[in-house]
């Protein structure tokens, strides 16, 4: 059984690209369209939803305030997935519960991670291939707010007291995520578990520091150069990810 989904814009070539796009999913049939949150209000009192692919900037009501109606007034609890060229409304995005935010222009195998996302597949298969959907965003918390953390600008993770934090250049946030749900989450070529404790942005390693044991020490890129420690386990990953004799 396919999706029933509506995609509302009020530019009609966007309309019609995004329409065609998901025309390649047989798993998902758009059938409704609109230019605008009245019509989208009308349609979704009509009909029940399963998703809703929303403009953010639009005339009247923006894509935001037309989702937190939705989820007043709407037949059924469907799903939102916000289209837009903006980056900066990601973090309201979040606060009303969308499914995902595709930041445009999109190539079409970040469509297809927001296709397997919505019908459950995270680590289903496609065309006999396993598809695996990684992250873009890790959702953190602060003073009561959720502040959605793009994975490019995560230094490292760590667990402290049962609870995982975020560190990003400049500051450590709480996030729900498990460590555990970040190691199947992150690709592992660029988020490598070091510790138990630890998983640290490859990108953001400034240096590899021998130490005592035969385990390493590596300096990260954050504001105050954090160190991170490689246990003895974690090395021989280490040494082939570097290239290390």
């Amino acid at each position: 059984m396919s999706l029933k989904a509506l995609v509302v814009d009020d530019e009609e070539p966007a309309r019609k690209e995004l329409r065609y796009r998901l025309g390649a999913f047989p798993d998902v049939e758009v059938v409704g369209e609109a230019a605008g949150a009245r019509e989208a209000l009308q349609l979704c009192s009509a009909v029940s939803y399963d998703v809703l692919f929303l403009d953010i900037q639009m005339p009247g009501a923006d894509g935001i305030e037309l989702a937190e109606e939705i989820r007043k007034t709407a037949k059924g609890s469907p799903h939102i997935v916000f289209v837009t060229a903006f980056e900066e409304y990601a973090v309201k995005a979040f606060q009303v519960r969308a499914l995902d935010y595709l930041l445009k222009p999109f190539d079409d195998a970040r469509l297809e991670e927001t296709i397997f996302r919505l019908l459950g597949k995270d680590s289903g298969k496609r065309d006999g291939k396993k598809v695996q959907n990684f992250l873009e965003w890790v959702p953190t918390e602060k003073n009561g707010t959720t502040i959605p953390i793009p994975v490019t600008d995560i230094i490292y993770l760590m667990t402290e007291r049962d609870y995982v934090y975020v560190q990003t250049f400049n500051e450590k946030l709480i996030t729900r995520f498990t460590m555990q749900e970040l190691t199947e989450r992150l690709p592992s070529k660029v988020f490598f578990r070091c510790h138990r404790s630890f998983m640290v942005n490859v990108h953001q390693i400034k240096e590899i520091i021998p130490y005592i044991n035969g385990a390493y020490i590596l300096k990260m890129k954050d504001k105050i150069h954090s160190e991170v420690t490689v246990s003895r386990g974690r090395v021989k990953h280490l040494k082939e990810l570097f290239s290390l004799q």
